[in-house]
């Protein structure tokens, strides 16, 4: 811990700007790391700088959901750096990272999110804690014809599919050469159908998202003009917690239409690539939100 403190001394000694917007605190994998970061001298190290204006937010890196979790629920961080993507989101929760992208993880078949995963996005949203993504590629490996999931996904799929997730602010896009930079920036100007990561998500031959939201939206567009993705990633937020947040509330409030204004046509349904039950969704929406 004291190579810790040392290298964010160092760092902020080095500054050429009077502060920086995040301290980040780095690779909390355990925790028992957690548990000394947060009752130690590096916790009250970057809390004085904090205080001191030197710094705006404290932030931390992990590839644990459950170490990451514990850590948003402290309320010392402000900003979660996490691992993100297809693959990852589906492995359970553990100290040693490489088995995010151990050959033996991907052996059998595996079935949705990961629990703890899904708990951290949504409470990191609850909570306004932003989280940037690391790892949105798997290193690389997602991209592959023998990715993890069987068949490769694209720079653009990758990215968006992070940027879907709740509480998700941005995306680090490691690269190597003046390429792998532009078709990571070719995003931003890329068409809908180069973004949607939905059909190849639907088709992964050792994965199976069925009957889980991916927020992708092709339920859209509503005759009713429903944002049916937005509208089950609140209900979702709700029902994780047991109850419905304020600033869910608010989000919901937001919405130009409500799920009380459903039809039940079934189209949104018919076209979501993971036999969501969508009708179903703006049902309990409605008796969740009152509307």
């Amino acid at each position: 811990m004291g190579e810790v403190r040392a290298s964010f001394e160092d760092m902020l000694c080095r500054l050429e700007t009077d502060y920086i917007d995040v301290g980040m605190i780095h690779y909390v994998d355990t925790m028992d790391t957690w548990n000394t970061v947060a009752n130690g001298e590096v916790m009250r190290y970057a809390l004085e700088q904090k205080r001191a204006g030197r710094i705006r937010c404290i932030g931390l890196s992990s590839h644990n959901p459950e170490v990451a979790l514990a850590a948003v629920e402290s309320g010392l961080v402000e900003v979660l750096m996490f691992s993100v993507n297809p693959c990852y989101d589906l492995q359970p929760a553990g100290e040693n990272c490489e088995a995010l992208w151990a050959e033996e993880s991907y052996a059998g078949m595996l079935v949705n999110m990961d629990p703890a995963r899904e708990r951290l996005y949504e409470t990191c949203q609850r909570l306004g804690v932003g989280i940037t993504v690391m790892k949105a590629f798997g290193g690389g490996d997602l991209l592959k014809a023998d990715s993890p999931a069987g068949v490769a996904l694209t720079v653009e799929q990758c990215i968006h599919y992070a940027l879907t997730r709740p509480a998700v602010a941005s995306v680090m896009s490691g690269v190597h050469t003046s390429a792998e930079l532009a078709a990571s920036l070719a995003y931003e100007t890329a068409p809908d159908s180069a973004r949607d990561y939905a059909a190849a998500l639907a088709t992964f031959p050792k994965i199976s998202w069925r009957g889980h939201c991916m927020y992708c939206g092709h339920c859209a567009p509503c005759p009713k003009g429903i944002d049916v993705a937005s509208v089950t990633k609140f209900l979702n937020l709700a029902r994780a917690q047991g109850m419905v947040p304020e600033t869910v509330r608010e989000h919901y409030a937001a919405l130009a239409h409500k799920a009380g204004e459903c039809i039940a046509c079934g189209a949104c349904s018919k076209r979501c690539p993971f036999g969501v039950d969508a009708v179903e969704n703006m049902r309990r929406a409605e008796e969740t939100f009152g509307a």
